[in-house]
């Protein structure tokens, strides 16, 4: 499953459309998109939000999440429901100068190689751990 924000522009006044992020006009709509089995990834969830609606904003997330896993087969979300079931997610951000700077300002022995999740190095990647208020450069 994968949840993103897309903006869709508007060129004259929609219901719910304004102004966004990047001094445009429309809608700022979160979808979910699913694997399928045939391989393609085909959109399950649209969640229309106003052109000013928040990147980070958790329950509209969780409410395309809620959306897109009701696609998912129900045989599969019961499997991945079974106690003891370890999950995982990644998320994704814009790096910005303040979050740049700060990934600049590690020290070299604090990284190590990173590990795919059956135990194979990844070659070329580096991970350290940041904690502070990264987003403000601290």
């Amino acid at each position: 499953m994968d949840i993103d924000g897309v903006l869709v522009l508007a060129h004259s006044e929609k219901q719910d459309a304004s102004a966004t992020w990047r001094k445009t006009f429309g809608h700022h709509p979160l979808m979910g998109f699913n694997d399928r089995e045939d391989g393609s990834i085909g959109p399950v969830a649209g969640l229309l939000r106003p052109g000013d609606a928040g990147s980070n904003t958790a329950a509209d997330h969780m409410e395309t999440a809620e959306l897109a896993v009701a696609h998912l087969p129900k045989k599969f979300t019961a499997w991945l429901a079974r106690r003891g079931r370890w999950l995982s997610c990644s998320v994704g951000m814009t790096i910005t100068g303040a979050i740049h700077h700060t990934v600049l300002r590690v020290s070299a022995t604090a990284w190590t190689v990173a590990v795919e999740s059956g135990g194979e190095i990844r070659d070329g990647t580096w991970v350290a751990e940041i904690d502070g208020d990264v987003l403000k450069g601290r």
